[in-house]
């Protein structure tokens, strides 16, 4: 049986490596995706003049435009409904209810004055009767108006009504507190005066102007109610109709006589002293923040670019 040689042969050493290798390149530092703080600090150090003329350009530009803007004022005026006599229900609803819808009195189960005053408030028709009544055209549109010639500005497309609705509404803010029924009116404009006077002026046509519904609404009660009166048979239904003629002589007479006649002033709205906007320091600072923001994106797309080059050659 022939001997098996269990020995395995030397390697020789001299001669060249045989077989497949992989060749890996040295590691580039530039390119590691570690943050280096050290190296970071390194290149904001060098580009610190650039950093610091981003910053101050972009916060002198913000600040610029911030210097261009108009100034607006914020006031508001708080009011609370006034209280209406609750004594329109009863057995009155029962013996005349027919007649008292007819005459457009009101015995009960609607939502009151309070949510008529707030409706009212809250309608376009009734800014478009302020916006005539106040003749707020001009001052809505004060750069397309000549207060010399008191005429449209040639060229300036004349406004229209709905446009100043919409205007007039984007410049106040009603809310009403639900638990309370507080009313607050809030009006930004650029006169603190205008500002003021609108929101106190709104109060007032409210009142008036739901006065004057009132009133004549009476009137024309009290018009059917005689009518109904003269022609009323039975003692009952007479004097049920004699207490819906003497209702509608009371609310007649506290129509005339109450000012305050929807809603009453916790507190007027005076003409601010502050300004509410533009908040220029803080539109300066953004401003600045930004310019920092795109030097240090150049920075970094321009060390990008470089490196980009010199692996291309």
């Amino acid at each position: 049986m022939p001997n098996k040689d269990n020995t395995r042969p030397v390697p020789d050493l001299a001669a060249p490596p045989a077989g497949y290798f992989l060749v890996v390149p040295p590691k580039d530092s530039e390119s590691d995706d570690a943050i280096d703080p050290a190296k970071v600090v390194r290149i904001l150090r060098s580009h610190w003049k650039l950093l610091v003329c981003m910053t101050l350009l972009g916060g002198a530009t913000a600040a610029g435009i911030s210097l261009t803007m108009r100034n607006e004022f914020k006031t508001q005026a708080v009011v609370s409904p006034t209280a209406e006599s609750n004594n329109k229900g009863g057995s009155l609803k029962d013996e005349v209810g027919g007649i008292a819808e007819l005459a457009g009195i009101d015995l009960g189960g609607g939502g009151g004055r309070k949510v008529e005053a707030f409706a009212t408030l809250n309608a376009p028709g009734f800014l478009r009767e302020f916006i005539n009544k106040n003749d707020l055209l001009p001052v809505l549109f004060d750069d397309r108006w000549d207060p010399k010639t008191k005429s449209w500005l040639p060229g300036k497309k004349v406004p229209t009504m709905e446009q100043a609705v919409k205007k007039l509404k984007d410049s106040r803010t009603l809310n009403e507190n639900s638990k309370s029924g507080l009313v607050t009116i809030v009006v930004e404009w650029y006169s603190p005066v205008v500002a003021a006077d609108w929101a106190n002026g709104m109060v007032e046509l409210v009142n008036e102007r739901m006065r004057e519904v009132d009133i004549r609404t009476a009137r024309d009660s009290l018009d059917y109610l005689n009518r109904e009166l003269a022609t009323a048979n039975s003692v009952e239904l007479r004097q049920a109709i004699s207490h819906l003629i003497e209702q509608q002589i009371n609310s007649q007479m506290m129509a005339n006589v109450q000012r305050d006649y929807a809603y009453h002033f916790i507190d007027r709205a005076v003409p601010p002293e502050m300004k509410d906007a533009p908040k220029r320091t803080m539109i300066s600072i953004g401003g600045a923040f930004l310019g920092l923001v795109l030097g240090l994106s150049f920075i970094a797309l321009r060390r990008r670019y470089a490196r980009a080059q010199g692996a291309a050659t």
